[in-house]
């Protein structure tokens, strides 16, 4: 005789909600950064079945635009996904450039120092380039005059000495600067200038920073490096106040110069860097200011774009 079997009746049940099993459901807040020189980050937040923390690397593909209408401009930089008690959360952050630039305003850092160079190389060395620096004197001279009238204290107040060099043959004499000589009689004045053979001389460095989404912009500040520059090499371009410093660097101390030579100062660009950030290019490029007289074109290419343009 068969036992009687409970049969419970058919229970019925409405879904709710999504299932995460085959997708992604995006958080309805999230946070976007505008940096203020035209670079914006976006980070979105995604909830899904943990078993999709295996696929995040297809999923999100470096490059892709976020699923937001109106912000086809911002491509995934990274994606980390963290899975916990059968959910998988992935943080998602884009990025992109605002508006329809190209590239972004470019960010610079102006760093000004000092550094020791030969004071054979000072503007007032042979003769009063700037009226503004010294008494009107020059701290040596021409180094024959100088040599023949070394021990006149009208013409060499600052005991500036010289050595001569000849060659074999005798057709050619150089003059070398040797140093400032300090006083050699007991009733002549200390010479303040005695043992200077250094001074420390200004320099200026341009550390830059762009975003650009042109491979190419990208590509032509890398290929700049060693080039004299107006400041506008591919994706760095010197935005105001900087594309002036040039142009103003030597207002307060004017320099009377050669014949045959002007003043046009110029940046070299001593290194660069890029590197792949989302679908954009990050980057950077170190610019030196030259002398008055710029960087030398028979040594240094030069590109004549200017930041202006």
């Amino acid at each position: 005789m068969p036992f009687p079997i409970f049969q419970p009746p058919g229970t019925t049940f409405k879904e709710y909600g999504v299932k995460l099993q085959s997708v992604y459901v995006m958080d309805r807040n999230w946070t976007i950064q505008h940096d203020g020189f035209g670079l914006v980050t976006m980070q979105l937040k995604f909830t899904a079945d943990s078993d999709k923390s295996y696929d995040i690397t297809t999923d999100f593909k470096r490059g892709d635009a976020p699923p937001i209408t109106g912000l086809e401009n911002m491509t995934l930089h990274k994606a980390v996904a963290t899975s916990n008690n059968g959910i998988c959360t992935v943080m998602a952050d884009y990025c992109g450039i605002d508006g329809a630039s190209d590239s972004t305003i470019t960010q610079v850092q102006v760093s000004s120092a000092t550094s020791q160079e030969a004071i054979e190389t000072h503007p007032n060395f042979t003769k009063i380039q700037c009226a503004k620096i010294g008494n009107g004197i020059p701290l040596a001279g021409p180094a024959k005059h100088i040599y023949d009238n070394e021990d006149d204290p009208e013409i060499n107040p600052n005991k500036a000495h010289f050595s001569v060099a000849t060659t074999a043959s005798g057709q050619l004499t150089q003059y070398q600067f040797v140093a400032f000589l300090p006083s050699r009689k007991t009733e002549d004045p200390v010479n303040l200038k005695a043992g200077v053979r250094a001074y420390f001389k200004p320099g200026v460095t341009l550390r830059c920073l762009a975003y650009t989404n042109s491979a190419e912009t990208a590509q032509k500040t890398v290929l700049r490096v060693g080039w004299a520059n107006m400041g506008n090499i591919g994706a760095i371009v010197l935005p105001a106040p900087y594309n002036s410093l040039l142009d103003n660097f030597d207002s307060e101390l004017p320099l009377s110069l050669p014949d045959g030579l002007s003043r046009n100062r110029t940046y070299l660009c001593t290194s660069a860097s890029v590197e792949v950030y989302g679908g954009l290019y990050k980057v950077q490029a170190d610019l030196m200011m030259s002398g008055v007289i710029g960087w030398d074109p028979d040594i240094y290419p030069f590109d004549e774009t200017s930041p202006h343009d």
